[in-house]
């Protein structure tokens, strides 16, 4: 590793509390952070319609633009599956993972869908159904037959487009990390464009800050809607009625939570954690299939339909930029757009920290288990939860869509709650699974982050993933207590959107130098 050593001396680093760390990414980060926090404290109506005039104006002007970069990502995956560099490995040759497949899954599972798998499995169908283009193009809104669209639309935005966006950062830090001996930096992943050059050189610098401003953003959103639905949970299971006290509060109990996972390492505490949390979600899952207010029958159909319908109309749709009126209308922005954009945001935190537990994985192995893998789990996972949310609200079983326009995050307690026996239980282990996955996010997340102020160090000091924790877990607090929903959904697209010039970079960036290992110039 005297590669990386030799980098790490070229860096401005300082030593102390927090270990050896680049002062010239770490402060003006943590400054920014505190400021964008502040505003939102003291000025939560400006700072909220501040961010989402930013976000609008992304959209409105650069969406089709957004779409393009994303499709192109997930074909450019598919290209590798089946190219000549297919059989190349993370690391040397004879290299051995260090993860079990399961672990591997699990730990990506947590990593890279967490919070919004379960915060939106229910309201995201039942947004669908009710203001999707596709399906008011139908004429079914609301109806029978706006069921299955929704779903539909629902895998478009949690299916493999993000996974494309999360294998391509994750291959092209790892490969040159892994073999070469370069630091796990975001910028490492632009070794194929910039070479050796690519920790030190003015754009690697920036491709760091972007990829640290933008994780943050996008995790401190993740967290916000969290601690949002652990309260609406606390609140309707145990009589528990937080106010804003009571939310930074849980959040505090997140935070002690992470630094024990973290003082386990990535080996233990964040093992263990993704793969408990893949048995609870999975047994809530079935449950509900079997259980739950729709027919098991209906929802095995509708899951076995899903498979055909995500995977023959997906190229279609993500392309679809509603040209069909000459004013686009809101959903293609607010929904499909919104969610590339958010990808985009976790694309450096999810990129490098599938880029650490991977060694060993052959290019093949690395593709089909980073993007194919998750959406099997994607389709079965909505296909349940939206396909009885459906059901329920077509046949007027709970109001579930009045409580979803006031509360997202009332979808998931008032769904199990059609469950005739078993569903508070059922209830209480979704909020666990919650707490789990705010633990998982901000361990992740914070690592990844120490990491690359810590300019690649695979270990970063305890305290310096704390104190990053902690900034990703207040920022989402005080977004979600000064401006809600709406306006935490705008910091992932504002602080996110700039990184994705980077992310068509690693494009260029991988098949460079696979082309230069498979001509023995790497």
């Amino acid at each position: 590793m005297a590669n990386t050593d030799s980098i790490r001396d070229d860096l401005d680093v300082s030593n102390g509390l927090f270990g050896k760390y680049d002062h010239s990414l770490f402060w003006p980060i943590l400054i920014a952070y505190t400021a964008i926090m502040l505003c939102a404290y003291l000025l939560p109506d400006a700072t909220g319609a501040a961010l989402s005039g930013m976000r609008d104006w992304l959209i409105r002007n650069f969406g089709w633009s957004f779409l393009l970069g994303v499709g192109a990502t997930l074909i450019f995956c598919f290209y590798l599956l089946f190219s000549p560099f297919a059989s190349l490995k993370l690391g040397a040759d004879d290299a051995v993972p260090e993860f079990s497949y399961l672990a591997w899954v699990s730990m990506m599972f947590s990593c890279g869908l967490g919070i919004g798998f379960v915060f939106f499995s229910v309201a995201e169908p039942l947004y669908h159904m009710y203001t999707s283009s596709h399906v008011e193009d139908m004429g079914v809104t609301g109806q029978e037959a706006s069921v299955a669209k929704a779903v539909q639309l629902t895998l478009l935005d949690w299916g493999m487009h993000g996974w494309a966006l999360y294998a391509i950062a994750a291959w092209a830090i790892a490969f040159p990390a892994y073999r070469l001996g370069q630091p796990l930096t975001v910028a490492t992943g632009l070794y194929g464009i910039l070479g050796e050059r690519s920790n030190t050189s003015v754009w690697g610098r920036i491709a760091n800050f972007l990829g640290i401003l933008g994780t943050i953003g996008g995790n401190a959103t993740m967290i916000g809607l969290g601690v949002a639905s652990i309260s609406y949970g606390l609140n309707v299971l145990f009589g528990l009625d937080l106010g804003d006290l009571g939310k930074a509060l849980v959040m505090l109990v997140v935070i002690i939570a992470y630094v024990i996972s973290a003082a386990t390492g990535v080996e233990k505490g964040i093992k263990l954690l993704s793969e408990l949390n893949m048995i609870l979600a999975g047994a809530v899952l079935v449950a509900i299939l079997f259980f739950g207010a729709a027919p098991t029958s209906y929802l095995l159909n509708l899951t076995t339909q899903m498979f055909g319908d995500y995977f023959s109309g997906v190229l279609g749709l993500s392309f679809w930029s509603d040209a069909g009126n000459f004013e686009q209308r809101d959903w293609v922005g607010g929904w499909v757009v919104f969610y590339w954009l958010w990808y985009v945001s976790y694309i450096p935190f999810c990129g490098g920290f599938i880029a650490r537990i991977s060694k060993g994985r052959t290019l093949r192995e690395f593709i089909s288990g980073v993007i194919l893998v998750p959406m099997v789990l994607t389709v079965a996972w909505f296909s349940i939860w939206g396909g009885t949310a459906g059901y329920v609200e077509v046949n007027q079983i709970a109001p579930l869509w009045d409580g979803v326009q006031a509360n997202p995050e009332s979808g998931i307690y008032a769904l199990l709650d059609t469950i005739p026996v078993g569903g508070w239980w059922l209830s209480v282990i979704v909020l666990f699974n919650l707490i789990i996955f705010a633990v998982t996010t901000s361990d992740s997340a914070s690592f990844f982050v120490a990491m690359q102020v810590s300019n690649g160090n695979e270990n970063p000091r305890i305290s310096m993933r704390l104190l990053w924790g902690c900034v990703i877990g207040f920022t989402g607090i005080v977004f979600q207590l000064a401006g809600g929903f709406d306006a935490i959904r705008a910091l992932a697209i504002v602080v996110g959107a700039p990184f994705f010039l980077v992310g068509i970079a690693y494009m260029v960036s991988v098949y460079r130098m696979l082309v230069a290992t498979n001509e023995g110039r790497l």
